[in-house]
């Protein structure tokens, strides 16, 4: 009997649904990077074709959006955490973009390349190669990074909101740090196991898992237990749902305080 996962595989690759199990699982490997070389050119080509003028940046970040979004959903699921996690990274990059300018484009092109470079390689990274490979990923920042010192620290910003993530992205790139946003609080636990961040902020209010629990779930982690955590909120500070926030739980409120509360915190945890 094929297991569920391999079901599902067989259904997406149904060339393989006749070969055993184990073959079926090399096969589906095979078909995987076949699949992910294939949209690595589409997006190797969207970008040289923004380059040369002949596509439409909305056509390019659609495409570009789509590709990578694909790719980080099927690498995990064959084997290939690293490249998901290089397509996640891709696809926060160019959230938000309303211009593909040559800094984009040369930006865009390391993130490719890494991905390929892992898609072609028999063996994949341990966990400290993986680190490296993102932490020498272009990170997207709103000013001249020249005027900015920048550190090596990654901020994992887990929101559902547009609007919120922009806003603390922006203060956080203004420290000069990395901020990598996470939509789905489930996914950031993934993520976060797999790559502990410098740090982690959550939204207070989000579906299917509040940043109170999300920080709770994680500190009880071994391997996140001692990332620091900060609480995103709108509440007051006398609200009862604060009084529930671990000892040493950061607080950053989205009001008049907003700035100084991100300095605090910055300073609390020692990353500045």
């Amino acid at each position: 009997m094929y297991s569920e996962a391999t079901r599902f595989t067989a259904l997406l690759f149904p060339m393989a649904a006749k070969l055993s199990e184990e073959d079926m699982e090399d096969r589906l490997r095979l078909e995987f990077v076949d699949d992910a070389r294939d949209r690595l050119q589409r997006m190797y080509e969207t970008v040289e074709r923004v380059g040369k003028g002949t596509v439409s940046f909305l056509h390019a970040l659609s495409t570009l959006s789509t590709e990578a979004h694909n790719l980080k959903g099927c690498g995990t699921a064959f084997g290939y955490p690293a490249v998901s996690l290089v397509a996640h990274r891709l696809e926060d990059y160019i959230s938000g973009l309303n211009a593909l300018n040559d800094r984009h484009i040369v930006d865009i092109d390391i993130y490719l390349d890494r991905a390929s470079a892992l898609v072609d390689r028999c063996e994949q990274p341990d966990l400290a190669e993986t680190n490296r490979i993102l932490r020498s990923l272009p990170v997207r920042y709103v000013f001249d990074v020249k005027d900015v010192e920048v550190p090596n620290v990654e901020v994992m910003l887990v929101t559902p909101s547009k609007v919120v993530a922009r806003k603390v992205s922006m203060e956080l790139a203004a420290c000069g740090f990395r901020p990598i946003r996470v939509q789905d609080p489930i996914e950031s636990i993934s993520l976060a196991v797999r790559m502990p961040p410098d740090m982690l902020i959550a939204s207070m209010v989000m579906d299917g898992l509040s940043g109170l629990d999300l920080i709770r779930g994680l500190q009880a982690i071994s391997v996140t237990s001692k990332v620091p955590m900060a609480l995103l909120t709108s509440l007051d500070l006398d609200s009862i749902a604060l009084r529930e926030i671990p000892q040493g739980v950061g607080l950053i409120r989205l009001g008049p305080d907003f700035s100084e509360d991100v300095a605090s915190v910055i300073t609390h945890f020692n990353l500045g």
